[in-house]
């Protein structure tokens, strides 16, 4: 008998989780987020945005709109990269991890 957790019952099909943490990337982040989005492969999306002011929360929020298995969350107060990675690592549902930092370009076969 193989047994399960239930957060594997219920995970997606996709082999890899994308965990993005923002902080004020401006101008960096659109091309990062371009570059996201022309994987070839199916892929969840994280993006965890820790508090910024400078509209990069709204930045990734449009950026999700209407795909379903890219997400984002935005803490109420600054908590760091490693909170915001592990935040990301716990909600994920891919058979893998895979980190990108938001002022990073990735190539289409990442």
């Amino acid at each position: 008998m193989i047994k399960t957790s239930f957060k594997e019952a219920i995970t997606s099909n996709l082999d890899l989780t994308i965990v993005v943490p923002t902080y004020n990337l401006g101008h960096y982040l659109p091309e990062t987020l371009k570059s996201i989005q022309q994987q070839t492969i199916d892929f969840e999306l994280w993006l965890i945005d820790d508090a910024s002011t400078d509209g990069t929360a709204q930045t990734v929020a449009d950026f999700v709109k209407g795909i379903p298995n890219f997400h984002v969350t935005g803490f109420n107060h600054h908590r760091g990269i490693g909170a915001a990675r592990n935040f990301g690592i716990d909600h994920a549902t891919g058979q893998a991890v895979a980190f990108v930092d938001g002022d990073d370009l990735i190539a289409p076969t990442f």
